[in-house]
């Protein structure tokens, strides 16, 4: 938590479609004087900006007015707009008449008034846009949205608009089962399939690397019967994990020796996705030879603890022969070809009786991890599902793609907006943009010029075919650009499950002190939440976290969890404990 990175925050303002606060020629703004300075010249200030400006009428300090502003060589000059002794509408009519803006319509006037209620700037350019989508039956939801857009600074695009307009739309889980029904009926666009595939079982990559950790254990443990050793080293080498060439008595030589090259090879790549790679770089400080022989060092050391042939301190977690197989499993860096085999070797041996030793051995190994999964995926292993589908579903494409990573490929963001662009029907097209549209609300909610940074995550989650969309929403001081200070913050999490029906859980985090708010309707709630906590207070004391209180309690009957999520209260505070909903 002590580096959550924001989503706007690491796209520039142009990608996003958002722009600091400025003082435009033609735009109408709530000005309030703080300093006059002579010869009409005076310090103002419109949306918590200080300026000096010209002004045209005589004001008083401390006075607050509606002016319009006026660009000119020699600076800003400000023309007052006399305010008419009436209520909002009336001050609405009068600046929708001095721009030139028809009052007739009733919508348009509740929508000035809205900004005039709030003292955001108004321009021509904003109400001419405004116009085209403020009419009808849609109209009070597009003049919220106009009015959001107004207080974040956004440019009035309909693409902005539209993604906005997206989070009106339907979950992400419904988008995307739909989508890939229709791209398998099309028979086309396989990588689109691919990546959705990897979102609807996010644990398939959780079962490939722990039957890999199975088969590597089971290899190297020497009580097990030679027969039993070499269906798992079979099942490694179909799996493609180990070389096709190595044979049985020289596993080991063959394992190091792939791993070194691998390692040895990308020791100059500054940028690499496997967390074994950067580990072996931080330890092997050197250069040149001396990094190899560091390298070299570690892989072995790694391979004797995974056979049992170096003594290891007892209770040491760190150097079980389990973690030196993950280790080697990290520095070999197959699991992506492993994830593709796994899935092969499913079809052939996944049903029916093993015809041979190694279908056996793959079999058990399978059931016992599938097993292992549902009933006991927590902590680190549910930590590796979540990031994994965030990467995934690809919410920071752009954001990546602006500071030069390579990720060509590797996000379904990147493949809806090649479906969106190019695919022959337009049912297809339109749905895989209504999705990307539906990801960039999310980034456009996360963008926020105030000092308090807010980053909101929403993704689709497919767990044990209970399927849903998850929400996260993160708010705290920004400790640096785009990073909230993980020592205090507030942490929404919100899911709809078929049990417990809507549930969300609002985390406090003060000096590192942490206060959870679990609001749920749900009678057991209480009791079903009690037996968790000391866990819970066990694994962040292990972060260094302090727990200290967990309430239960029942939302209000008449608000959607779902929607307050969202909301203005939660967005524009994280101090206290209590929420009221």
């Amino acid at each position: 938590m002590t580096h959550i990175h924001g989503t706007a925050r690491n796209q520039t303002l142009s990608s996003l479609g958002g722009k600091p606060f400025s003082v435009q020629g033609g735009k109408i703004i709530y000005i309030k004087v703080h300093k006059l300075m002579g010869d009409d010249l005076a310090e103002v200030s419109a949306n918590g900006q200080r300026f000096l400006a010209k002004l045209e009428s005589p004001l008083k300090e401390g006075e607050r007015q509606w002016v319009e502003v006026k660009q000119t060589e020699t600076g800003i000059s400000l023309k007052l707009i006399p305010s008419p002794q009436s209520d909002g509408e009336g001050m609405a009519s009068k600046l929708l008449n001095h721009l030139s803006v028809s009052d007739d319509e009733k919508e348009m006037t509740s929508l000035v008034k809205e900004l005039v209620k709030d003292k955001i700037p108004i321009h021509k350019e904003m109400l001419a846009f405004a116009g085209k989508h403020v009419t009808g039956k849609d109209a009070p939801l597009h003049s919220k949205i106009i009015v959001e857009m107004a207080k974040r600074n956004m440019p009035f695009t309909d693409r902005v608009f539209l993604s906005m307009k997206a989070g009106e739309k339907g979950d992400f889980i419904s988008m995307l089962d739909t989508l890939s029904s229709r791209l398998k009926e099309a028979g086309g666009d396989g990588g689109t399939l691919q990546m959705i595939q990897r979102l609807q079982e996010p644990l398939r990559r959780n079962i490939s690397e722990n039957i890999l950790i199975k088969a590597l254990t089971g290899l190297a443990d020497s009580s097990q019967t030679y027969a039993t050793r070499l269906g798992h080293f079979d099942v490694l080498k179909s799996l493609g994990f180990i070389p096709g060439e190595t044979v049985m008595n020289q596993w080991k030589e063959g394992l190091s020796g792939m791993i070194l090259d691998r390692v040895t090879s990308d020791m100059g790549v500054e940028l690499s996705s496997s967390e074994g790679l950067r580990s072996v770089r931080n330890q092997a400080s050197g250069s040149g030879q001396e990094s190899t022989k560091q390298a070299s060092s570690l892989v072995h050391k790694w391979m004797n603890v995974l056979t049992g042939s170096q003594t290891r301190l007892e209770g040491i977690e760190e150097e079980t022969p389990e973690a030196a197989a993950r280790q080697l499993i990290e520095l070999a860096g197959k699991e992506r070809l492993v994830e593709v085999n796994v899935s092969r070797l499913e079809q052939i041996w996944g049903k029916g009786a093993p015809s041979s030793n190694q279908a056996k051995i793959f079999q058990m190994l399978h059931h016992q991890t599938v097993s292992d999964l549902t009933e006991q995926i927590q902590g680190d292993e549910l930590v590796k599902v979540l990031k994994r589908v965030i990467g995934d579903f690809g919410i920071n494409y752009e954001a990546q793609v602006h500071k030069g990573y390579d990720v060509q490929g590797q996000t379904l963001k990147e493949h809806l907006i090649g479906l969106s662009q190019n695919h022959p029907a337009s049912d297809i097209r339109q749905l895989a943009d209504d999705i990307v549209l539906r990801m960039n609300h999310q980034v456009l909610h996360s963008q926020d010029p105030s000092p308090l940074l807010t980053i909101v995550q929403q993704f689709p989650m497919y767990l044990f075919g209970r399927n849903t969309d998850i929400t996260l929403q993160w708010t705290g001081k920004e400790k640096e650009k785009g990073v909230i200070d993980g020592d205090y913050c507030r942490v929404l999490f919100y899911l709809n499950m078929k049990e417990m029906d809507e549930t969300l859980i609002d985390m406090q985090v003060q000096h590192r002190v942490i206060s959870l708010t679990v609001w749920n309707d749900h009678p057991a709630a209480l009791a079903l939440s009690q037996p968790l906590i000391p866990d819970l207070k066990h694994a962040l004391e292990k972060l260094d976290y302090q727990l200290s209180a967990v309430k239960v309690k029942k939302p209000d009957k008449h608000e959607s969890l779902s929607e307050r999520i969202l909301g203005d209260e939660f967005n524009q505070t994280f101090s206290g404990v209590d929420v009221r909903i």
